[in-house]
This record gives C-alpha cells, sequence and structure tokens, in this order.
C-alpha cells in the first residue's frame, strides 16, 4: 500500500524511466465477452460490500494516469479498489490522477482474454509495482489455459511483487487472501456450482459460461458474498456486511497514517 506516489515513483514526471516500452498510446481494449461475466460479478460484489464505505472507490477500466506532463500514458485495470480517497472528487474526473489523489490504488485485478493475457503475465506486474498498487490479481476464466493457473496474486513488498499462495479452501476452492481487501479470492469451477449453492441456498449466480468463476469469501465467517440480485439474507446479514466492510476501511485509514508518520520522520531525518 503506498501512501506517497512520489516515494514509489522515480521521477515519473520523465517518461525515460518508466519500466516498460510506451513509445505510443497504450491499446485499450473492450471488454471481451469471457471478461464480462467474472467483471461484471466481481464489481457489483465489491460495490455492494464497500456500499455504505464513502471513502472507497471500486470500479472497472478507470485510466491511472501518472505523468502530468502526458496525459496519453496510462493503465487501466479491469477491476481497481482504492482505500482512502475522496471519492467525489476522484469521480468529478474522468481519470484517476495519481498526482491529484496522493496516492495509488491497494487492489487490482485483470481477467484473461485472448488478446490482452500476454501483457497481464509479462508487462503489467511492472507497471503496476512501479505505480504502487499493493496488491496484483489475475483471474483465468479458462481455468488456467492463458495464465497457466486459474488465480494468481502478488502483494508489493519494499517496492516488488511477492507471489500470494494459493491453496484450497474448506470447501476445495482455488483461493488466495487479499490484505488489501480484508477478503477470500476463490475460483469455482462451472461444475461445482452445486457445492456452493448447497452451503449456501441464498447465493446469486451470474450468467457465466466460463469454466471458472471468480467468487469473494469473508475469511472470519466463512460466507461467500452475495452478489446484490441474490440477496436474501435480510436485515442482519445486510448490517454485518456494512460493518465488516467499516472495519476494513478503518484499518486500511490507520495504516496509510503510520505510513505518512514514517514517512514524516524520514524526511524530517534526512
Amino acid at each position: 500500500m503506498v501512501v506517497r506516489t512520489t516515494d514509489i515513483i522515480p521521477e515519473y514526471y520523465d517518461e525515460g524511466f518508466l519500466p516498460w516500452p510506451y513509445d505510443e498510446v497504450p491499446d485499450r481494449m473492450p471488454i471481451s465477452m469471457m471478461q464480462s461475466p467474472p467483471i461484471n460479478q466481481i464489481l457489483h460484489i465489491l460495490c455492494y460490500y464497500f456500499e455504505t464505505a464513502l471513502t472507497v472507490l471500486v470500479d472497472t477500466n478507470i485510466p491511472i494516469r501518472f505523468n502530468p506532463e502526458n496525459h496519453r500514458v496510462f493503465i487501466a485495470p479491469d477491476i481497481m479498489v482504492a482505500f482512502d480517497v475522496d471519492v467525489p472528487a476522484v469521480r468529478s474526473r474522468e481519470s484517476y490522477y495519481l498526482w491529484e489523489v496522493g496516492k495509488s490504488a491497494e487492489f487490482a485485478l485483470e481477467v484473461a482474454s485472448r488478446s490482452t493475457y500476454r501483457k497481464d503475465l509479462y508487462e503489467k506486474p511492472d507497471i503496476y509495482a512501479y505505480l504502487g498498487i499493493g496488491e496484483y490479481w489475475m483471474f483465468d476464466p479458462t481455468d488456467g489455459e492463458m495464465y497457466g493457473q486459474v488465480l494468481t496474486g502478488y502483494r508489493l513488498v519494499n517496492g516488488k511483487y511477492e507471489p500470494i499462495e494459493i491453496v484450497p479452501n474448506e470447501h476445495g476452492f482455488e483461493s488466495g487472501y487479499s490484505e488489501a481487501l480484508g477478503l477470500t479470492l476463490c475460483s469455482v469451477e462451472l461444475s461445482r456450482r452445486g457445492e456452493l449453492l448447497a452451503l449456501q441456498p441464498d447465493f446469486y449466480f451470474m450468467e457465466d459460461y466460463n469454466v471458472a468463476q471468480l467468487q469473494l469469501q469473508d475469511s472470519e465467517s466463512g460466507l461467500y458474498l452475495l452478489h446484490p440480485l441474490g440477496f436474501a439474507g435480510g436485515h442482519e446479514r445486510a448490517q454485518e456486511r456494512a460493518e465488516r466492510a467499516e472495519a476494513r476501511v478503518e484499518q486500511v485509514k490507520s495504516k496509510n497514517a503510520k505510513l505518512k508518520e514514517r514517512l514524516r520522520q524520514m524526511d524530517q531525518g534526512q
């Protein structure tokens, strides 16, 4: 997680420092039929989960621009989550301007497609680490045909990404824990949807014929987060969801405050 963008991006005004060959405007590929269901699913679930957290920005395909001298250079994650930001101010602009917001996103997710998976694998890890995005996740709805594995996660440690452990959870779904979200990302095979419904009869699946589907699990309760269209848990479940989301926001704010204080002390010691 990054508090001050310029501490991670050295001289980001100068394109000569870019760790990838952006000699022209990067392609902004349209979302494919394969990507659309998982992106929409996760976007709606996260928006619903953080509905009451007014300082959390959740969105899809939003350009992150980091060079105030050249707005043509950008990167746009399939899903991004940024904590502790002025959401109305950010949304009043057409992009996420790092030099205005003052911090990077905590979470980025890419969903594989035939036209973009090579960039997701070989270019974007360096880009996202360079921009200080706390976690970078990749989900392959073909069950690993393009990425090599269905779910991949990286966490930023001292400016470099380290792999997040992906293991079967208590229900046998390949899973990894996101410290940024405070949630577990899980891959559920199409053939095993009935098992999830047996665990949570009120669970709702969006129309998705991909081999693998991405779900989010509450690590404390073990329950899988519901899509708004399938919510049937009543007021108590809604209240619990809101409380967990607010608690996560407060944790991130506290961590940001500690990082800011550490940076201030480092500046004073120089």
